[in-house]
């Protein structure tokens, strides 16, 4: 052991205490688990309780040490003394002495606690200290209990199996009010599915008690649980139903009910009016509740009959994509009860004016089956065929069953148990329901019938499908691949929602623009009425990956005729350069790679998008980090525009070279960041524009460290800022992006512009993300020909 730290800790020295700072790293670092092994015998002292020249100490020590460890990388050298260490206090007291004070033992482990879990990544540490920590959630005070779930949210990241060997004591930790701890099972569910699901009924009931951020997990388990095991869930409807009135969670619920109504759709009649008024404050999630309506639809024909009424009635407000999917929920509940369509033929009909190639094509089937409904052709001789005339209306019928006037059953038919030979009549029983021709003139019954049936015959042997073109085959045939690599990219990557080709008309040299907008928009958002727009070196890959984005929303496959699909061609056309290949040949062929998709993600963390952006989990979505933390704009907006001053230190130049720090007084304020030399009152004052700022980064001495400074680029200078702690330096990162992005607002307007300079020419394709509101405009002009696709 080093000198210094023996005479400090043998004699319990605190006046030498404060010298061992001076000691350098690598001069002790062999010593330090001796040190620990030193100050665990001085904790587990009979008098430590009662000394605090001891408590100092061992607090000096531990200090210190964990120091040491850090600076020189030793963590594994060193795990298991630590970890001993945070195991004797176990032993002792960790309960408060009082509401503001920790027990001195409590403070030994906070302190170790840090230390070790700084290596969440470590396996090697983590095996070793998670089965001590996870000890400490039901023994110790209600905030290191806190501390101790945030260090195994972090180790989940990595080391859930570690984690799933202690699900007992980390769920009896959350329902004792460590509400907190619901973070880790998301990441643990897949290790120990069983061990979960036995307590499901105690994790639906926190829903009450948890914050924003905790049901948001708990709301992810729940959507593991799902995938596996949906029944579970199937008794706490009535309790997830109550989630619909947030949007923040609606979304992720009814992705979860989709999935449950396929199992056990009954579960979910009594809260169709709920689903209904669900829709009306919340519109976005109405393609998600066609898909548990219809599910609903399609267990009798009563609920068959009220939901088809909805659905149909929903079409006439719904957007391009939602009313596709709505027609396909309507599609299967007439293949299930063909009569409840007919009164809807009119309606459909009209609607095929306006809609869509894949909402055209539900709507010509659904016509097919109701022609076929209309005149059935047996192929053997049909015997019964009769005809009869009431009020002047005659009934030509084909069929064996006994004859009606109505083309679906009256509310009464239902009583009436009218037979034939012991078979119960078409109204009580679906599958005998005969079809028949109405004719309106009793005199052409029998050439009308005969035409009809002519007609038909034709109909049925005509091919009335166009011939699928190159794209559309290849998106038919790779439809489910194409939409699970869709899905799993928006996890690494965010999809861009528009791209502009920009030509300078000095060389005529183009470039291709591609931008992005935060999924939520909310009212405090950075981008919500702007792109964040990069020039981007990899057009080829973007392009590609906003087709495959297009498909994946589309209900069927989509040929290169459809306008959104034209329109991208159109722009690849115009961008593409000799020997590039075809956009048939692009969209068709493999695709991006790890090694594209890598390339993608350098290139957005060159142009700061991860600094602005976060992948919201919970949404499966990319949010600026207003909209994914609200609760921060109250703190960094007054009426709606950033205000923060303070003392920051300035270093010129880049920060690899060595300059003193200049201490300056900064005050951002509306449209312009002005300083003076030191402090507030002096009247020298320089200005920075904020449109004049290009990007803010936050500078990171390590992978994990949070750091004190941030630059500031322009297009001629960078400024090198240090604040007086991280969070400090976290305030002037956001406020200077939510500056920088109003700024943006200002200048630009309204997303859907298309503004470029006077030195260009653009092309534009916009595609929104998935989530958003599905409708598609097309807007042309003689510059650029711009398509929204939401």
């Amino acid at each position: 052991m080093h000198d210094l730290f023996a005479q400090v800790l043998d004699h319990r020295d605190l006046s030498k205490a404060g010298d061992l700072f001076s000691v350098k790293d690598n001069s002790i670092v062999n010593d330090l688990t001796e040190v620990l092994e030193k100050i665990e015998d001085i904790a587990n002292s009979r008098d430590y309780l009662t000394s605090d020249n001891d408590q100092s100490v061992v607090e000096i020590c531990i200090t210190r040490v964990t120091s040491a460890i850090r600076e020189t990388v030793s963590i594994e050298k060193h795990a298991a003394a630590l970890v001993s260490l945070l195991a004797t206090c176990l032993k002792h007291d960790l309960q408060p002495l009082s509401k503001e004070e920790d027990t001195p033992h409590a403070k030994i482990a906070s302190d170790v606690m840090s230390c070790v879990f700084l290596n969440y990544a470590n396996r090697a540490v983590m095996t070793l200290a998670i089965p001590v920590a996870v000890k400490f959630l039901n023994e110790c005070s209600i905030e290191l209990s806190r501390n101790v779930s945030s260090y195994l949210s972090l180790a989940a990241i990595d080391h859930a199996d570690l984690l799933a060997k202690h699900i007992e004591p980390i769920i009896k930790s959350i329902t004792n009010g460590n509400y907190g701890l619901v973070r880790v099972l998301p990441q643990i569910y897949n290790e120990d599915k069983d061990s979960v699901n036995n307590h499901i009924e105690a994790l639906v009931n926190l829903l009450d008690k948890c914050d924003l951020a905790e049901t948001n997990s708990l709301v992810a388990l729940y959507t593991q649980i799902t995938k596996y095991e949906a029944k579970l869930l199937v008794p706490h409807v009535s309790k997830l139903c109550d989630l619909l009135k947030s949007n923040v969670t609606s979304s992720s619920i009814l992705q979860i009910f989709i999935e449950m109504a396929t199992l056990n759709a009954t579960s979910f009649i009594n809260h169709i009016s709920t689903f209904k008024e669900m829709v009306k404050t919340q519109p976005s999630n109405l393609a998600a509740t066609a898909q548990i309506m219809g599910t609903i639809g399609r267990q009798n024909e009563p609920q068959a009959v009220v939901i088809m009424d909805y659905l149909v009635n929903q079409l006439k407000t719904a957007d391009t994509n939602t009313q596709a999917v709505i027609l396909r929920e309507i599609k299967l509940i007439t293949e299930e009860y063909q009569w409840t369509i007919e009164r809807h033929m009119e309606t459909l009909s009209g609607l095929s004016l306006t809609s869509s190639a894949s909402s055209r094509a539900i709507i010509q089937h659904l016509k097919e089956m109701h022609n076929k409904k209309t005149v059935t052709i047996d192929k053997e001789p049909d015997k019964s065929s009769w005809s009869h005339t009431e009020n002047q209306v005659t009934v030509i019928s084909v069929g064996r069953s006994s004859p009606s006037p109505y083309p679906y059953p009256s509310p009464s038919a239902s009583d009436n148990t009218a037979h034939n030979n012991g078979t119960p009549n078409r109204y009580t029983h679906r599958v005998t329901r005969p079809y028949s021709v109405v004719s309106t003139n009793s005199s052409h019954s029998e050439r009308t019938a005969a035409s009809l049936i002519s007609t038909s015959t034709s109909f049925n042997s005509a091919n009335t499908y166009p011939i699928k073109d190159t794209v559309q085959h290849f998106c038919e045939k790779h439809l489910e691949k194409i939409k699970h690599f869709v899905g799993n990219l928006s996890a690494k990557l965010p999809l861009p929602v528009k791209c502009t080709i920009e030509e300078r008309r000095k060389d005529k040299k183009k470039y291709a623009k591609i931008h992005f907008m935060c999924s939520e928009r909310e009212d405090q958002c950075l981008y919500n009425k702007n792109f964040f727009p990069i020039k981007t070196k990899y057009p080829k890959i973007w392009v590609h990956i906003m087709f495959l984005n297009i498909q994946a929303q589309a209900v069927c496959a989509l040929s290169s005729q459809e306008p959104i699909v034209a329109s991208l061609k159109d722009t690849w056309e115009r961008l593409r350069l000799d020997g590039s290949g075809s956009f048939v040949r692009l969209v068709t062929s493999s695709f991006p790679s790890s090694k594209d998709q890598e390339n993608l993600k350098c290139e957005l963390s060159d142009w700061r998008y991860f600094d602005v952006f976060e992948f919201n989990a919970v949404k499966t979505s990319w949010s600026c980090f207003l909209c994914y933390h609200p609760e921060k704009a109250s703190g960094l907006l007054q009426d709606g525009s950033p205000v923060i001053e303070g003392q920051l230190k300035e270093k010129k130049g880049k920060w690899k070279f060595f300059k003193r720090w200049k201490t300056r007084y900064f005050t951002l304020s509306g449209a312009n960041m002005t300083y003076t030399s030191s402090n507030k009152t002096d009247s020298k004052r320089e200005t920075l524009p904020v449109n004049k700022i290009q990007s803010v980064k936050a500078v990171k001495k390590g992978r994990r460290d949070i750091p004190k400074a941030f630059e500031i680029f322009t297009n001629d200078q960078t400024y090198v800022l240090k604040a007086k702690d991280s969070k400090n330096a976290e305030q002037w990162v956001q406020c200077l992006h939510i500056a920088r992005a109003r700024s943006n607002d200002t200048r630009h307007g309204q997303p859907c512009s298309g503004t470029v300079s006077s030195d260009h020419t653009p092309s534009t394709v916009n595609h929104e993300a998935p989530n958003t509101d599905n409708q598609a405009t097309v807007n042309s002009s003689s510059n650029d020909e711009e398509v929204t696709h939401m």
